[in-house]
């Protein structure tokens, strides 16, 4: 699973740094098999709808810390 956290301009004012920091930490609780990579990237073109992170290319958009990681752990619990 690749999740891609958005640390462009208007995403990164948003806090998007904080979700990423927070993934990678219930990465590293969770992820026993370490089927998941997490990183940040570039704009993803939704700048209206901030923060973005994209998992296995489906963008989700309007994200916090608590919703990005409840999605992630939910995709984690299917693999």
């Amino acid at each position: 699973m690749l999740v891609k956290v958005c640390t462009g301009k208007t995403c990164g004012s948003r806090f998007s740094s904080y979700i990423l920091k927070r993934l990678l930490s219930e990465k590293a609780k969770y992820d026993y098999k370490n089927i998941s990579t997490i990183e940040g990237c570039g704009c993803q073109g939704n700048c209206k709808t901030w923060p973005v992170i994209v998992i296995d290319d489906i963008l989700t958009d309007r994200m916090d810390p608590i919703k990005a990681s409840n999605l992630y752990l939910e995709k984690l619990k299917k693999l």
